[in-house]
């Protein structure tokens, strides 16, 4: 007994091998949508990490050789404050030059502005690599400052200096700063009522030092109008001596009548 013999079409090999490869394909998803606001890093197994990102629109990868890695590269804030689950950590503690405490609120904005050399020098965990870099920044320019200084008029310089070398020190990582906010900063309180104190000190002798320059003005006034009257005086005085009339004038108006009486006795 002998089986009928079946004909395979020469391209049903070869369909196979092409279903099992889209089915390998669609298994392990090589599609990529990239949404707005975001990058996607691509490393390979062969070629590391691509210098390019994927922007935002319809990707095809490779897949098994290849993974994508999402960053987002909208502003982000990375902020230190007391109280607010949202922040990073709490105040930022640091030293002023002569010794003080200085507990300060700051906020840095920035972005992801090269994702393969962020990936590639920080890792996806960036930000906690960023925090320590701000954080060491912050106590070293707060350092060349008195706590006198910054409790005046010398907080935006702090704030201007510090802004600078964060954005030095974190471009070459691929982070871009767009702000550095310096919100608030706190001093101890001895250090507070001294200064309190002496500023009320200082506010009382200059108000002295006003009332005292102002009576002094006020008795120079007076003294210019005691003698610019006196001018005027001895001037009428010495014109009237000078005038014929003058005896007839101190007669009527002093003696009067009995002027010629006191004469002819």
């Amino acid at each position: 007994m002998s089986l009928n013999r079946i004909d395979v079409p020469k391209w049903l090999p070869q369909a196979v091998l092409a279903g099992g490869v889209v089915l390998i394909l669609l298994s392990t998803n090589p599609f990529r949508f990239v949404e707005n606001g975001q990058n996607l890093v691509v490393f390979s197994w062969f070629g590391g990490v691509q210098s390019t990102p994927l922007e935002p629109g319809f990707h095809i990868v490779v897949p098994v050789v290849s993974e994508t890695i999402p960053f987002d590269i909208k502003t982000q804030a990375l902020t230190w404050k007391d109280g607010d689950e949202s922040a990073y950590g709490p105040r930022l503690i640091a030293l002023s030059r002569d010794g003080q405490e200085i507990r300060t609120e700051v906020t840095l904005n920035y972005r992801v502005s090269d994702p393969p050399k962020v990936y590639s020098t920080l890792g996806t965990d960036y930000v906690d690599r960023v925090a320590p870099i701000v954080r060491s920044i912050i106590a070293s320019e707060t350092a060349g400052f008195s706590a006198q200084d910054l409790y005046s008029t010398k907080r935006p310089v702090l704030q201007a200096q510090t802004r600078e070398r964060i954005a030095m020190d974190l471009q070459p990582y691929g982070i871009t700063v767009t702000d550095f906010l310096l919100r608030d900063v706190a001093f101890e309180q001895e250090f507070v009522s001294a200064i309190e104190a002496k500023t009320i000190a200082e506010n009382q002798l200059a108000k002295k030092s006003f009332e005292i320059d102002q009576a002094r003005q006020e008795a120079l006034s007076a003294i210019s109008q005691a003698k610019g009257e006196a001018g005027r005086l001895e001037a009428k005085a010495d014109a009237l001596t000078k005038n014929p009339d003058y005896l007839k004038v101190v007669k009527s108006g002093v003696l009067g009548d009995t002027l010629d009486t006191l004469v002819t006795k």
